[in-house]
């Protein structure tokens, strides 16, 4: 029951206009029925919204609640938000924290910088690694068998600049390595390019979770205006890791 039940908002998670019983039903793969009967006692309780006119249901209000209370948790990101901050206000970009799950980059955490032309990223989105600073810092430092998995699956366009040759890859993670921190230049949205830097594991010993990255607009940064701003990321990144250790 449970199990079925947070299948049925994972689905709709993914459908945030909201969907009807039968299409909810459908893309979880159970009964009509079964659907009704489980969106019915998750409306009674708050975690489903249920909009009579359109016969829709969405996320309710007690999944926020939730998402607040995961971020303050020893699990949550929380600890991040004050040196993604400071990184905002240094250099009037936007601070974007996120993790790897699967083969996406889901972000965790967002800080709006002081530039007039602000970009929008919501917490919770994903985005393909390959295609993302983020994914890229993240994964140059996951060790070599589960780097490869990841080059090993689907590495799909996002734009017509997204690099999608395992090799090419490969290649474009060691220097990342070495050098400690990645770049995109509108691979992953025509228009950004942005850089990142993982955050060190406080103990030395795991891979990183978490990885932290400047966004920008074409328009009014440039790719070397943006490379400046890359020891303050570090500097982030090492921050963060002091507090979240």
């Amino acid at each position: 029951m449970l199990s079925r039940g947070l299948r049925l908002l994972t689905v709709l998670a993914d459908h945030p206009a909201g969907l009807g019983v039968s299409a909810v039903a459908r893309t979880a793969g159970l009964p009509v029925s079964s659907a009704h009967r489980l969106l019915g006692r998750l409306a009674a309780d708050r975690f489903v919204a249920y909009d009579e006119d359109t016969r829709r249901y969405a996320l309710g209000v007690r999944v926020l609640e939730l998402s607040r209370a995961f971020q303050r948790s020893p699990a949550g990101y929380s600890a991040a938000a004050d040196p993604m901050r400071r990184l905002a206000a240094r250099t009037g970009l936007p601070a974007i924290a996120g993790i790897l799950d699967g083969a996406d980059v889901l972000l965790v955490l967002t800080v709006q910088g002081t530039q007039h032309l602000q970009l929008r990223s919501a917490e919770g989105t994903r985005n393909p690694w390959h295609a993302t600073s983020l994914g890229k810092a993240l994964a140059a430092a996951l060790p070599e068998r589960e780097r490869e998995r990841l080059l090993a699956g689907g590495l799909p366009a996002v734009t017509d600049r997204t690099r999608t040759e395992p090799g090419a890859l490969r290649e474009e993670l060691a220097r990342v390595a070495a050098r400690g921190w990645a770049e995109v230049d509108e691979e992953n949205e025509v228009g950004v390019r942005s850089i990142a830097a993982a955050v060190p594991d406080p103990d030395g010993h795991g891979s990183p979770r978490l990885a932290v990255s400047l966004g920008a607009t074409v328009v009014l940064t440039s790719a070397e205006e943006l490379r400046t701003h890359v020891p303050a990321l570090l500097d982030c990144a090492e921050e963060i890791a002091a507090v979240m250790g």
